[in-house]
C-alpha cells in the first residue's frame, strides 16, 4: 500500500503492512529504519508506530521512530488548523454584533469557543484559525509541507507570522524562496531566511513594515515559571532592544570586574530590575510636567503613580504559625517566606474575605457603580477574568453585572458582579455567549455551540465541563496548593 499526504500528492514506496515481520518474543512489529523513513504520516504510519517494538529496534530504527511520531504530530497539527479555519467560517462563530457594541476589533468568536473547549488561551486558539486560513490560501504549500511532516508546526508558523498579512504575490515569492530548504533549518534559521528573502523581494516595503511593527511593541505580563520564578517578554524595535542589552551588559560586566560574586546572567537580571525600580521611584517622587513624560498616560498627570504589589496572606502564615502559601496578584501562589517578606515591605491594606466584618457588599438597585469596598471585595474574591482560561488580572478587568443592571435580579452586589476583560465582556454582552453567576464567585458560561462551562476564577480558575442539560461531565481540578 502507499502513503499519500492529505495536502500533497507525493507517493512513497510500497510498504507491506498486511504481513509484517513480528518480533518472536513480543509478537510486535519489527521496526525497520528504511521503511519508517519513507512513510508519510497518516493511518498506516500511526499503525506501524503503535504496533512497533521499540525495545527490539536498533538505534537507527529507534531514531526513525522518533522522527515518525514527529511527522504524525505535524500531520495532526495541519488537520486541526484546517478544521479550526472551517469552524471559524460557520454562522455560529460570526454573530451579528449590534451597533451598541461599537467598533469590535475581532468579530469572529471562534477563538473563545475553541479556547474553552481545548483549555488553551484565546491567543493560541486564534493562532489555530489563522494557520488554517493561511494554509487554505497563499501559504497552501506551507500547509502541505506540514501535513507531510516535512516541517513541524513551529517552522510553519514562522512563515505564517511573517507572510500571512502580506500581498499574495509577495508571500508566494518568499515562500517559494525559503520553503524548499525549510526541512533542514531550525526555526531561528528559517526566520532569518524569511527576513532576508523579504528584503530581497520587497526592499521598498521594509521600512513601512518596520514602522507598522513598531506600533505593536509591548511588554507582556509576568508568565509563571516553576519554583517561584516568572518570565517577562518584551517586543521592541531591534535598535532599542540592542541598546538596552548592551547597556545592561556593560553594568553587569563592570560589577564582575569589581569582584561581585554573582554570575553574569544573575547580574544582568538584577541590573534590569534595579534600573526599573530606580526609575519608578524617581517618577513617583517627581512633581510637575516631567512626571507625565516619564510615565505617559498615567492617571495623575501632575504626579507619577506609585506601583502597588498586592499579596493575600493568611493570618496564620503572617504570624508564623503556619506555612500556608500566599497569593501574589497577577502571578499565582508563592511560598510562605515570600508572602511574609512582601507583607513586611508593603503597605498594609485590609482585604475583606469574611462576611462577619460588616463591610457593605450589596448596594442593591440604588446604584449602578459599586462602592470601593464592594469592587475590592469582588476583585480579591475572583482574582482574574471570569472566562475559563483567561488570566487577565481582575484589577485590569471591567466589573460586569452578570444580570444586566436594571433588569430583574440585576442588582449591584457581590452575587451579581464579576471581573471580565474587555473582550470577554463584549462577547458576553453581544457575541452570543451567555453567562450566569450560580453563586457568588462561580460563573457558568454557555457558548454559541451550546457547550457549558462552570468556572471559579478565585479557586485558581478551576473549570467544570457541563453537559448540554447541566449534567456534570468532567472536572478540571485545581492545582494541589
Amino acid at each position: 500500500m502507499f502513503g499519500i499526504g492529505p495536502m500533497g500528492d507525493t507517493l512513497v514506496e510500497e510498504v507491506d503492512l498486511l504481513d509484517p515481520d513480528r518480533c518472536p518474543s513480543t509478537g510486535l512489529v519489527a521496526l525497520r529504519s528504511a521503511e519508517l523513513a519513507r512513510m508519510l504520516p497518516g493511518a498506516d504510519l500511526a499503525w506501524l508506530l503503535e504496533q512497533g517494538d521499540p525495545l527490539a529496534a536498533d538505534d537507527d530504527a529507534l531514531l526513525e521512530t522518533v522522527a515518525g511520531w514527529q511527522r504524525m504530530a505535524a500531520w495532526a497539527a495541519a488537520g486541526a488548523a484546517r478544521a479550526a479555519a472551517e469552524l471559524a467560517e460557520r454562522p455560529s462563530m460570526n454573530p451579528d454584533w449590534p451597533r451598541s457594541a461599537g467598533a469590535v476589533a475581532e468579530r469572529n468568536v471562534a477563538g473563545e469557543e475553541l479556547a474553552m473547549a481545548l483549555s488553551c488561551s484565546r491567543m493560541a486558539a486564534r493562532a489555530l484559525v489563522r494557520d488554517g486560513r493561511a494554509f487554505q490560501g497563499a501559504l497552501a504549500a506551507t500547509g502541505g509541507a506540514l501535513a507531510r511532516g516535512e516541517i513541524d508546526l513551529a517552522r510553519a508558523r514562522v512563515l505564517v507570522r511573517a507572510l500571512d498579512d502580506l500581498p499574495v504575490m509577495l508571500a508566494l515569492a518568499v515562500q517559494d524562496a525559503v520553503l524548499p530548504g525549510a526541512p533542514g533549518r531550525t526555526g531561528a534559521q528559517l526566520g532569518q531566511d524569511v527576513a532576508r528573502a523579504l528584503l530581497v523581494a520587497d526592499p521598498d516595503g521594509a521600512h513601512q513594515r518596520h514602522q507598522l511593527a513598531t506600533r505593536g511593541r509591548h511588554l507582556d505580563r509576568p508568565r509563571p515559571l516553576p519554583d517561584g520564578m516568572a518570565g517577562m517578554w518584551a517586543v521592541l524595535p531591534a535598535a532599542d532592544a540592542t541598546r538596552l542589552d548592551a547597556g545592561i551588559d556593560v553594568l553587569a560586566q563592570s560589577a564582575r570586574a569589581l569582584g561581585d560574586p554573582r554570575t553574569l546572567d544573575q547580574l544582568r537580571a538584577d541590573v534590569f530590575v534595579d534600573l526599573i525600580e530606580a526609575r519608578l521611584a524617581q517618577a513617583a517622587g517627581t512633581q510637575g510636567p516631567c512626571a507625565c513624560t516619564t510615565i505617559p498616560g498615567g492617571r495623575d498627570r501632575r504626579r507619577g503613580r506609585r506601583s502597588e504589589i498586592r499579596v493575600t496572606v493568611p493570618l496564620t502564615t503572617l504570624l508564623g504559625l503556619s506555612d500556608v502559601p500566599g497569593e501574589l496578584a497577577g502571578y499565582r501562589a508563592v511560598t510562605a517566606e515570600v508572602a511574609r517578606a512582601l507583607a513586611r515591605d508593603g503597605t498594609w491594606r485590609r482585604i475583606v474575605t469574611d462576611p462577619l466584618t460588616g463591610t457593605v457588599l450589596d448596594v442593591g438597585r440604588t446604584s449602578y457603580r459599586p462602592t470601593e469596598a464592594l469592587a475590592e471585595h469582588v476583585r480579591v474574591r475572583d482574582q482574574q477574568c471570569a472566562r475559563p482560561g483567561c488570566r487577565a488580572p481582575a484589577e485590569s478587568c471591567d466589573l460586569d453585572h452578570t444580570v444586566a443592571y436594571g433588569r430583574a435580579l440585576g442588582s449591584t452586589s457581590a452575587a451579581n458582579l464579576g471581573p471580565l476583560c474587555p473582550r470577554d465582556h463584549a462577547v458576553k454582552t453581544d457575541g452570543g455567549f451567555a453567562l450566569a453567576q450560580v453563586e457568588p464567585g462561580v460563573f457558568e458560561w454557555t457558548t454559541p455551540l451550546g457547550r457549558r462551562y462552570r468556572v471559579t476564577p478565585g479557586a485558581h480558575g478551576v473549570v467544570e465541563r457541563l453537559g448540554s442539560r447541566g449534567a456534570r461531565a468532567e472536572t478540571s481540578d485545581p492545582p494541589p496548593f
